[in-house]
């Protein structure tokens, strides 16, 4: 058990050691929502150039609520495309948006060529419920229509929650269900929400840092600790290779830990697109069995090389073995969120480091095994994780729940 919950920890710290993100076949972005004063309207948009223009117009006001989904150009074939209506008319006055789906509202709208109706092309791609009904691991995004009067324009709002959705239907409102399915959402706060500050508390994220770090990992379990030391080297071969169908480059790290009176060297490699905003990390290998076994993050994880404090990055993707192992394949669910720059020491030295929460589920249904991982991270860019401070929850058929806490401590950096 010691030895199983070791692994997932040191597996959470190298997923915040990756925080970078990028876009392959499933290329993540965020939807905003937006309150217009003025109007006493709602708007949403997952195009960054208008979020970053939208931010410094007084009138608007981010309302805390947004949800994910993908770049419309890297949609697959079970995620469907949504198009994006600008309506304007001076009479009844209207200025609004609203979001149709490719194969049904986008093409109807587009035949009937209707006054004031400017089509402003795909803007991201989700999932669909079916009767109203998200697939599991999602979240429905509601939405509501307000017709136009006294002097209001019609507004649709999506919605992130429930509560909100009925808040709005009460505001005048009339549902309209669940539209969109995302992999991740955060619901409106009800209060008017600061952008993101971008500038010196920003977070460039290191993926292709060098260092070689050496740590101190307390594992403690039934009122017991256990206490290890490990050492990983980070090397980088950026040359293209394939993995899991897609092209590549690797990261390779070889870890010495420290077991009884000898060292014990276990290598491991992670694959990994790295691209002008963001990296995607595709999965890893193991190549000290014979097949060599690897992961695949099915979609992959995406992360932004540069974050803004409060930036929060969510991720839902199954986990899949090559070739297949005992306990099945697995999903896991999570946010990552950015909390600012912090000075930190640790026996290593002392470091103004980026500091990250991360909140994870992990799950073999085939094993009946749920984990539920907590943790604050401190990753010094051009360094790497210098502390990581965080419980875990595992529940294992036979053995009951077992709640463990881990402290994971930078002794010495080269």
């Amino acid at each position: 058990m010691l030895g199983d919950i070791v692994f997932r920890v040191k597996a959470c710290a190298t997923v915040l050691f990756a925080l970078g993100a990028a876009t392959v076949s499933a290329q993540a972005v965020t939807a905003v929502e937006y309150y217009n004063k003025t109007i006493d309207a709602y708007f949403v948009t997952a195009r960054v150039n208008e979020q970053t223009a939208l931010d410094g117009v007084a009138d608007f006001q981010r309302t805390a609520m947004t949800f994910q989904g993908v770049a419309a150009a890297s949609a697959t074939t079970s995620q469907t495309k949504i198009c994006r209506f600008y309506i304007s008319l001076a009479t009844p006055y209207t200025s609004s948006h609203f979001y149709g789906r490719q194969g049904t509202d986008c093409e109807f709208l587009l035949g009937q060529k209707l006054a004031g109706f400017t089509y402003e092309d795909y803007d991201f791609a989700t999932l669909q419920p079916t009767a109203g009904v998200c697939p599991a691991g999602t979240v429905g995004i509601y939405r509501g229509f307000r017709a136009g009067a006294n002097g209001k324009t019609s507004n649709h709002r999506y919605s992130a929650s429930l509560a909100t959705y009925n808040t709005a239907i009460t505001a005048g409102y009339v549902g309209e269900g669940v539209v969109f399915c995302a992999t991740g959402a955060t619901p409106a706060s009800g209060t008017v929400v600061t952008p993101p500050v971008v500038g010196a508390s920003d977070c460039g994220t290191f993926l292709l840092s060098k260092s070689k770090i050496t740590s101190q990992t307390t594992v403690s379990v039934f009122g017991y600790s256990n206490v290890s030391t490990s050492t990983v080297a980070y090397d980088y071969d950026l040359s293209p290779v394939i993995f899991n169908g897609r092209s590549a480059a690797r990261q390779t790290t070889n870890t010495t830990q420290l077991s009884g009176s000898s060292n014990v060297s276990v290598p491991g490699l992670t694959f990994f697109q790295d691209n002008a905003n963001d990296y995607t990390v595709l999965g890893s290998r193991d190549p000290g069995t014979s097949p060599p076994s690897d992961t695949y993050f099915e979609p992959p994880y995406v992360y932004p090389k540069k974050f803004t404090t409060g930036q929060k990055v969510d991720y839902n993707h199954a986990i899949v073995f090559n070739p297949s192992q005992p306990i099945g394949n697995g999903t896991q669910v999570g946010t990552a969120t950015f909390l600012g720059m912090e000075s930190v020491t640790v026996p290593a030295g002392t470091f103004n480091a980026c500091k990250f929460k991360i909140d994870q589920t992990t799950r073999y249904p085939g094993a009946g095994s749920t984990s539920v991982t907590s943790f604050t991270t401190w990753n010094m860019p051009g360094v790497g994780n210098v502390k990581s401070d965080g419980t875990d929850t595992s529940t294992v058929p036979g053995a009951g729940t077992v709640t463990s806490n881990y402290l994971i401590l930078a002794t010495a950096i080269q």
